[in-house]
């Protein structure tokens, strides 16, 4: 039966995801539409009483704006943890004897910093803390192993650096036992029951699945372990390194610290939206403003504009690099 074909893909997909991160229990994979789903998920089933949360001070909306939510319904408090320096030592000044949770961006969406998991998970373990990881930058560029470096769940899309689709994204989460409800529906299994499953994945499973989406995400895990993460990582650095030697030497250019598959920069005379525009004019795919995250333009000093962001993956060449370059000293020469 093709239903039955296509829940057994899924059901591999989820095993995929499952060996990507080394985790052993493939049913704590529960999949949803984006990675900001995903971490509505996450934090509204894991923080569920009044507390303090520690954050990154390069967080996305989709950490902060759910975290905003539950200050007005739950009264939590919630602090940021300063990025630069010493990670542990800034999370542990302001630890507090209600702190419940970490949540924290593996890889800044507006430069690319990477913040260890590792690092993390070992804060979160020594003091009991619940960890909620946002992979969405980090996945598919660098290895996550979540049993060297456990946390309470991760949350990515599939359409970035796992090379999927838009409308797919999971969470893993540690424990297969759901935590509280957050939606309620069809789930394929108990129909009888008038509430959803107990167990992950299907007691946050609810609805249909987007199947497509799903099946292409696998299809993007296998490229992955096809190419290797280490000939990723290699492809896009190098071309990230190329690109913003370029940068540099186009006139009017402000070039922001940036690492990884992402770098972020901005043209004297233009504004973000003005230049990635003129970029997109000659098939120059580029995303300008503040990428969701206000936070991270705080601390660029460039909340007010924001930068034009290139996201790189394995497939840019550096005769894309040739292209985007011709283009930016053109669109330079005529301001």
């Amino acid at each position: 039966m093709l239903a039955s074909r296509a829940a057994d893909e899924i059901y591999s997909v989820r095993e995929r995801v499952a060996e990507l991160l080394n985790v052993s229990e493939c049913e704590g994979v529960v999949f949803t539409y984006n990675a900001t789903y995903a971490l509505n998920m996450s934090i509204k089933t894991l923080i569920r009483k009044k507390c303090h949360v520690i954050i990154s001070d390069v967080e996305h909306n989709s950490v902060i704006r759910p975290l905003e939510a539950l200050k007005k319904k739950l009264g939590i408090e919630y602090e940021c943890f300063s990025t630069d320096g010493d990670v542990r030592a800034n999370i542990e000044r302001i630890i507090r004897p209600d702190t419940s949770c970490i949540v924290s961006t593996l890889a800044s969406n507006v430069t690319g910093k990477e913040i260890s998991e590792r690092q993390l998970s070992s804060i979160a373990a020594q003091h009991g803390l619940d960890l909620i990881l946002d992979a969405s930058q980090a996945i598919g560029h660098r290895k996550i192993d979540l049993a060297a470096c456990p946390c309470s769940a991760l949350c990515a899309p599939a359409h970035k650096g796992l090379y999927g689709i838009q409308g797919c994204g999971f969470t893993v989460f540690r424990d297969l036992e759901r935590r509280a409800e957050f939606i309620e529906g069809g789930s394929g299994s108990e129909s009888i029951s008038r509430s959803m499953p107990s167990l992950l994945p299907e007691g946050y499973e609810a609805g249909t699945l987007s199947t497509p989406a799903i099946c292409a995400l696998g299809a993007g895990i296998d490229y992955i372990n096809q190419l290797g993460l280490s000939e990723i990582k290699k492809r896009t650095e190098r071309v990230a390194l190329e690109i913003k030697k370029r940068i540099d030497a186009v006139h009017g250019t402000v070039l922001y610290p940036s690492y990884g598959s992402i770098v972020s920069f901005n043209l004297k005379g233009l504004s973000s939206s003005e230049l990635a525009r003129a970029l997109d004019a000659h098939s120059v795919c580029v995303r300008a403003g503040l990428h969701c995250a206000p936070s991270a333009h705080e601390r660029l000093g460039t909340i007010d504009g924001g930068t034009v962001r290139i996201s790189l993956s394995a497939f840019n060449s550096l005769s894309e690099v040739d292209k985007f370059y011709k283009t930016l000293k053109s669109i330079s020469a005529s301001i």
